[in-house]
């Protein structure tokens, strides 16, 4: 029986050769660490100020086009968000990245 694995073991072995790189990851210090927490908080803020500033823009809408264009008008509002977010995303994890390969 002991040449039997866990479901844990297996786990590992299978993550290890999906994503080898994470093996070889070094560990962050605690400022590191703080670091991209912060840098997260921040750029959750500023996602989240972007979701509010879409949707009230988006609830406004029959007070300011006419309502044939209102469906249009929230497509092109909800596409832009979502490529704020997606922009905003990639920034975050550049600076994530940058703390991350810095010297400690």
């Amino acid at each position: 029986m002991s040449g039997l694995k866990s479901a844990w073991e297996l786990s590992l072995e299978r993550s290890d050769k999906l994503a080898p790189e994470l093996k070889n990851q070094k560990k962050l210090t605690k400022k590191q660490k703080q670091d991209i927490a912060e840098i997260r908080k921040e750029y959750t803020a500023r996602i989240a100020d972007r979701d509010v500033t879409s949707i009230d823009k988006i609830r406004k809408l029959p007070d300011r086009v006419p309502p044939e264009e209102i469906g249009a008008r929230k497509a092109e509002l909800e596409e832009q968000f979502r490529t704020d977010k997606k922009t905003l995303e990639e920034e975050m994890e550049k600076e994530v990245e940058a703390v991350r390969s810095r010297k400690k």
